[in-house]
């Protein structure tokens, strides 16, 4: 008799393993991260590639959405991005307006629909060539 309650349970963890969103390890959100890219286009020093590849799920659940704010409403997406600040594609390429500092903040969402903690970055412009 023991043998079986122990074998149910097994099988009990086992299926609630298989399940997402299984009460014993409920879905936890995603970890946000980028890094900026400088100097990605010679002839536009004031476009930098942000990659939010790192971003990383604790559960390994795939990052769908990500969702990038500026601290200056005057950047613009050159193309082929075109104007969206959401994308579903880890890099997004900007163009700052001039000179200087600009904050950027970054949350991921994984399939789950949990969303990061926002992550606040700055990049400065132009960059310095390496």
């Amino acid at each position: 008799m023991a043998r079986r309650t122990l074998a149910a349970g097994v099988l009990s963890l086992a299926a609630c393993l298989a399940l997402t969103g299984c009460f014993l390890l409920p879905n936890r959100a995603p970890v946000a991260a980028f890094a900026p890219i400088y100097n990605v286009d010679p002839e536009a020093p004031m476009v930098v590639l942000l990659d939010a590849s790192a971003s990383a799920d604790p559960d390994e659940d795939p990052i769908v959405t990500y969702q990038w704010a500026f601290g200056d409403d005057d950047i613009t997406f050159p193309e082929p991005e075109g104007t969206s600040r959401t994308t579903s594609e880890p890099a997004l390429r900007i163009r700052c307006p001039n000179e200087g500092t600009y904050d950027v903040t970054l949350v991921v969402w994984d399939d789950g629909g949990l969303p990061s903690t926002p992550l606040v970055g700055t990049i400065t412009v132009p960059h310095a060539a390496p």
